[in-house]
C-alpha cells in the first residue's frame, strides 16, 4: 500500500465531510435534543470505522496475540454481563500510547501502549477502563450529543481521536473545530470516572490489585503532559488524568484490601516481547536485549529478555541464534506448549518443514485446543504437499479467529487448487475485505457469483458479503 497516497485520499475525504458538517451554525451541533443513537446505527459507525483502519493501518493479529488479548477481555466479559454486541480486540502498530473503545463492541490498543505496560494487570486496567466506556455505551452518547450525524462522519471523527498524530487526524480536528463535533465525542469527566469505577469492581473480582489501575494512570499522567507539548488537546480523548488519580487512591485508601495472589506474568510477558518485536526497529532491540543478556544471571531472574532476543533473531531472519536463544528459554520453561510452538515456527521460517511438522503435530496432541499451534500445523501441512488436511484446519479455525485475514487467504488458495474454484473465490473476497481492500473483495466476489447456481447454499453467502460491502461503502 501507498501509505501516503491513501492518507492524502482520506484526508482529502474527511475534509471534504467535514466542510459540509462545519458549514452549518455551530450552535445545531450543540447536545440538545439530540436523538438517541441506536443499537444499529452505532454497528454501522463500528463497521465503516474498521474498514477505516484495516485500510490505512496494521493490525497486529497473529493467532497468538489476538487470543491472548481476547481471553483477557473475555475474562472481564463475563462479569459485565450481557451485552448488546460481540466483542473484537485489535492491537494497531503504532507508537502512540493510546487504547480506544470504539462503538460496537470495538475495542483497540496501539503497540505503543502495550509497550509502557509492566505488567499483564496494567494492561487489564486498560482493557477493563474501555470496556466500561463501551458497556456503558458512552461512544454512543457521545455521538448522540453530537447531533444527528451519519455513520460516516461519526467514523471519520472517530478514526482522526483514535489514530492520533498525522495528516488524517490534523484533518479532522481542522474540521472539527469548524463543525463542533470532536470535542463532544471526547470522554467526559463522569463518562471518565464511570468506566473506572467499573475497571476498579472487575478487577478485584478477577482476584487482580486494582493499585495496578493508578500506575497506569501515573503513566498516562506523564505520557499526557509529554504530548500536550506536541499534540492538540482535541486529540486527547481522555481527560487529563490527575483527577481519575485522585478518585482511585481515595477508593483504594477506603477500601479493605484483600492479599492478592502475585499474577503469573509467563504469558503476559511472551506477548509483550512478540508485539516489540514486530513493531519496534529490530536493530534497537537487538542491541539493547543483546546487552541486558549477557549478564550471567538473567536466565534465572528474568528469562523472558532471552525469549525477546528470540524474536529479534527471528525477525532479523538469523535463524540459528533465534533457535539457540529460544532453547535456553524453553530449558526454564519445559512444560509451556506456546515455546515449543515458537520453536517449530522458527523452524518452519527457516525452511527446516518436517522438522516443524514433528513439533506441531506433537504439540497438537498434548493440547488440540491451541488455535496458534493449529495455524502453524496446517501452514506445514500445506508446504508439505498436504492440502487437503490443511484447509480443513484452516476452516476450523475461522470459528476461533473469525477476523484473522490471513486464514482466508490460505483457505482461497487451497480451495481454488483443490478445484472448488467459487468457495476458493469467497475466502479470497474475506480476505481481501479483512485487509480494507472493498474493490478487490468485490472482484473475487463477482468471479464467485459466476460460478455458483441459484441452489448453491454458498450463493446466499456471497450476496450478503457483498451487500454489506456495498452498503459500508456507501455510508
Amino acid at each position: 500500500m501507498n501509505h501516503n497516497k491513501t492518507c492524502l485520499q482520506l484526508t482529502t475525504y474527511i475534509l471534504c465531510a467535514v466542510f459540509l458538517l462545519g458549514n452549518l451554525p455551530v450552535a445545531q451541533f450543540s447536545p440538545p435534543s439530540a436523538q438517541a443513537f441506536t443499537i444499529g446505527e452505532e454497528r454501522e459507525v463500528g463497521e465503516k470505522l474498521l474498514s477505516i483502519i484495516r485500510k490505512e493501518f496494521t493490525l497486529l493479529d497473529d493467532p497468538d496475540l489476538t487470543e491472548y488479548v481476547t481471553n483477557l477481555g473475555r475474562q472481564t466479559l463475563r462479569l459485565a454481563g450481557p451485552q448488546f454486541f460481540d466483542y473484537h480486540f485489535f492491537i494497531i502498530d503504532n507508537k502512540e500510547f493510546n487504547a480506544f473503545a470504539a462503538p460496537s463492541g470495538l475495542i483497540f490498543f496501539h503497540s505503543g501502549l502495550i509497550d509502557l505496560c509492566d505488567t499483564e494487570g496494567e494492561l487489564v486496567s486498560v482493557l477493563a477502563h474501555e470496556i466500561g466506556h463501551a458497556a456503558s455505551r458512552h461512544i454512543a452518547d457521545r455521538i448522540s450529543k453530537s447531533g444527528k450525524v451519519n455513520a460516516t462522519s461519526a467514523a471519520l471523527m472517530l478514526a482522526g481521536l483514535l489514530l492520533g498524530q498525522g495528516a488524517i487526524g490534523q484533518a479532522v480536528v481542522t474540521g472539527a473545530m469548524a463543525g463542533g463535533l470532536t470535542a463532544n465525542l471526547k470522554f467526559s469527566r463522569e463518562d471518565e470516572e464511570e468506566a473506572d469505577r467499573l475497571a476498579y469492581k472487575w478487577m478485584k473480582e478477577e482476584n487482580r490489585d486494582p493499585a495496578e489501575i493508578l500506575s497506569m494512570l501515573k503513566k498516562m499522567r506523564r505520557v499526557s503532559r509529554y504530548q500536550r507539548k506536541q499534540v492538540s488537546t482535541y486529540l486527547l480523548t481522555h481527560p487529563e488524568p490527575e483527577n481519575r488519580i485522585g478518585y482511585i487512591e481515595d477508593m483504594i485508601f477506603q477500601d479493605p484490601q484483600k492479599k492478592v495472589p502475585t499474577q503469573d506474568e509467563f504469558a503476559y510477558q511472551r506477548f509483550k516481547h512478540r508485539i516489540q518485536a514486530l513493531s519496534r526497529d529490530t536493530q534497537s532491540i537487538l542491541s539493547i536485549l543483546k546487552n541486558k543478556t549477557e549478564d550471567p544471571g538473567l536466565l534465572q531472574s528474568e528469562p523472558m529478555a532471552f525469549y525477546g532476543l528470540s524474536q529479534a533473531y527471528l525477525a532479523n531472519r538469523d535463524y540459528q541464534k533465534a533457535e539457540e536463544t529460544l532453547r535456553k528459554v524453553i530449558g526454564r520453561f519445559p512444560d509451556r506448549h506456546i515455546l515449543k510452538t515458537d520453536l517449530g515456527k522458527i523452524k518452519l521460517e527457516a525452511g527446516k518443514t518436517k522438522e516443524a511438522l514433528e513439533i506441531f503435530q506433537q504439540i497438537n496432541r498434548l493440547d488440540p485446543a491451541g488455535a496458534y499451534n493449529k495455524y502453524y500445523l496446517a501452514k506445514a501441512l500445506q508446504q508439505e504437499g498436504e492440502p487437503a488436511q490443511a484447509v480443513l484446519i484452516y476452516e476450523n479455525l475461522t470459528e476461533r479467529l473469525p477476523t484473522y485475514a490471513k486464514l482466508y487467504q490460505e483457505i482461497g488458495k487451497l480451495r481454488v487448487a483443490l478445484g472448488d474454484k467459487a468457495l476458493g473465490h469467497y475466502n479470497l473476497a474475506l480476505y481481501q475485505y479483512y485487509e480494507g481492500s472493498s474493490v478487490s473483495a468485490r472482484y473475487h466476489l463477482e468471479q464467485a457469483l459466476k460460478m455458483l447456481s441459484e441452489k448453491d447454499p454458498l450463493l446466499s453467502k456471497v450476496k450478503e458479503l457483498k451487500a454489506k460491502i456495498i452498503r459500508i461503502n456507501k455510508m
